[in-house]
């Protein structure tokens, strides 16, 4: 009999000895002499049927591993959700999304302080004529001014490659 038990998986001895509880529980509640008796069955296999649940769960477990490196784990490639959202930024200020194209004026103007900080020593508030002149009169026509309606692909693309050669 155990051998038949074994062969069978932890879902369909879980059921069986739900079904075992359940048919104890109901020849309990429906013959009056067996009231006190039956209980003490019913309860014995209830106990019984957490036993198999707890050797099913007990079995199926597999090994844990509880090394830890403390390391942050490395994504797959394309899974950064910052290119993602800047993508769908990039697509939506070339349909002419305003809420899209001023997250995308926010990042290329982050980009722009940053590079010029970094590479030039430069600050575009503090010295606009200097950094006018290392951005081009487009990239600080488009950052000093309000964010437009509409940037096209190009126009950001020309953009990326002046910040890319500062």
């Amino acid at each position: 009999m155990r051998r038949n038990l074994a062969g069978l998986g932890a879902v369909r001895v879980l059921l069986l000895a739900l079904a075992a509880v359940l048919l104890v529980g109901a020849v309990t509640v429906s013959v009056p002499v067996l009231s006190s008796a039956g209980l003490l069955v019913a309860c014995v296999a209830l106990v019984a049927a957490l036993g198999v649940l707890v050797q099913g769960l007990w079995q199926s477990r597999g090994h844990t591993d509880w090394s830890h490196t403390f390391t942050a784990p490395a994504q797959p490639r394309g899974v950064d959700t910052r290119i993602t959202r800047l993508a769908g930024d990039v697509r939506a200020a070339a349909a002419g999304d305003a809420d899209a194209g001023r997250r995308l004026h926010a990042a290329v103007s982050m980009l722009a302080v940053d590079h010029l900080r970094l590479r030039r020593g430069l600050s575009l508030a503090e010295e606009p004529e200097a950094a006018g002149a290392a951005l081009g009169p487009d990239l600080t026509a488009y950052l000093t001014q309000p964010p437009p309606s509409r940037l096209p692909g190009d126009r950001l693309a020309a953009f990326t490659t002046t910040l890319e050669e500062l």
